[in-house]
């Protein structure tokens, strides 16, 4: 429009045109591209961190429970469904239970935990397949004949599409744990070191 027209003839312009349509659509499927994988990563990450936390929480309600029961609690990992006390124990399963000692020599459930419905691409890889605390909450033989342990048990997990960055946890034969990061420096904060 000309400046020197009347304000009457100028009309404003109303809409978009195809042109800044396209433009804008470009610009937005470009950053979408280019955020994705941080996205992948940010939930493999929460993902682990969840897993990480479910699982130090589980050790502490089994070293709780002994202590309360005055007896013998075990956290088994599993790969089987979590529903009952005599699952089949394995070092790599992603679900676990809570079981104490009857006097009768079976087993009771106190509470389970499914990995595979809460966090699927979590894998992870323990030093044993259970971990029973005594009456003073320190770590003792298990009903799988592992003895007691010397030094501290390392639970690995990590993303199944090696994504996301790995986690420890560390159990301590006191019955502690502790969450670390097993890429980390010596001087870093979460360094397993």
């Amino acid at each position: 429009m000309r400046p020197d027209m009347p304000k009457r003839a100028r009309r404003p312009q109303k809409g978009v045109t195809a042109v800044e349509l396209a433009i804008v659509s470009t610009i937005a499927a470009t950053i979408a591209a280019a955020a994705a994988p941080d996205l992948s990563g940010f939930l493999a990450n929460s993902q682990l961190r969840t897993a990480s936390d479910d699982l130090r929480s589980g050790l502490r309600l089994a070293q709780i429970e002994a202590i309360k029961r005055q007896g013998l609690v075990e956290l088994v990992l599993t790969d089987e469904a979590p529903g009952r006390p005599d699952v089949r124990a394995a070092s790599n399963g992603r679900n676990w239970v809570i079981r104490a000692t009857r006097p009768d020599g079976g087993f009771e459930l106190l509470q389970s935990s499914s990995g595979e419905t809460r966090t699927p691409r979590v894998r992870i890889e323990a030093d044993r397949q259970a971990f029973a605390f005594d009456a003073f909450g320190r770590l003792r033989a298990d009903s799988l004949g592992n003895a007691a342990p010397e030094a501290d048990l390392r639970i690995e997990l990590s993303d199944r599409d090696a994504r996301g960055r790995p986690l420890r946890v560390m159990v301590r034969p006191s019955g502690s744990s502790v969450n670390c990061d097993p890429h980390a420096r010596g001087g870093e904060a979460f360094a397993c070191g």
